[in-house]
């Protein structure tokens, strides 16, 4: 009778303890705020989205600042990685760099960045997060060594959690492999 009653004891316990989620970690020096994420624009040269960024500091025509954070936002530029890499090469450097001038710009250098680390469906669930992780850490370095406050900056990973692309296929994968941007107050 005993042996019946932990067996069912046990059964209950395995039927009602399902499977466990995955929670993104995220680092809690800064409050997160999501006000929603627009793909940056790329009609226009790295140059011309300095300058539109300076001539934007200096016009009043952002009436809240949820405006102004949708207008940052939008010029942002998404950083890509390697295939099972938190490296970051040349061309994704040049990104970070003008990143960095966004942020550090009167239209932005108030506000608060979350770096969201994500990775393609390859790998477990435990190595995904950790390289989501280390490849947000990898920004936010490269970001801090070229002037934006740590103070400013959090760290998120999603691992494979918010893919941009579905399909299965090389295409799609590099699409996953990235670091997105959040800007809150």
């Amino acid at each position: 009778m005993k042996n019946v009653t932990l067996i069912s004891f046990a059964l209950t316990i395995v039927l009602f303890s399902g499977c466990s989620q995955k929670i993104p970690e995220i680092e809690t020096s800064a409050p997160v705020v999501d006000s929603g994420y627009n793909e940056p624009s790329t009609a226009v040269t790295n140059d011309d989205q300095i300058n539109q960024m300076e001539n934007m500091a200096s016009d009043t025509s952002f009436g809240s600042q949820d405006e102004r954070i949708g207008a940052v936002q939008n010029e942002v530029q998404t950083v890509y990685f390697a295939t099972d890499s938190y490296r970051l090469s040349d061309s994704e450097m040049s990104k970070v760099a003008q990143n960095s001038s966004i942020f550090n710009g009167d239209l932005a250098n108030d506000l608060s960045i979350k770096i969201e680390g994500n990775c393609d469906e390859w790998g477990t669930d435990e190595y995904n997060y950790a390289l989501g992780l280390k490849r947000a850490k990898s920004v936010k370095d490269s970001l801090a060594r070229s002037g934006v406050e740590e103070s400013r900056m959090s760290l998120t990973s999603y691992g494979e959690s918010t893919p941009l692309c579905s399909e299965h296929n090389v295409g799609c994968w590099q699409q996953n492999r990235r670091v997105d941007f959040k800007l809150f107050p």
